[in-house]
């Protein structure tokens, strides 16, 4: 299965915490991407398992 995720960040410093069962496509250990203050961000979630865990990527910093 496989879902988007669109987050509109209005606020400032906002940060989402992530299950632990979420792994991300980048080098920095598996760590979550940055949300910049004022922009949309995309996050896209797949699992081939049934949820035990997913793969996520991003689309980062859309001007609103």
């Amino acid at each position: 299965g496989s879902f988007t995720l669109q987050v509109t960040v209005t606020g400032t410093n906002t940060a989402i915490t992530w299950p632990t069962s979420v792994y991300w496509n980048n080098d920095a250990g598996q760590t979550a991407p940055t949300l910049t203050d004022s922009r949309t961000h995309l996050f896209m979630f797949v699992t081939s398992n049934g949820g035990s865990t997913y793969r996520g990527a991003a689309l980062v910093d859309y001007t609103t």
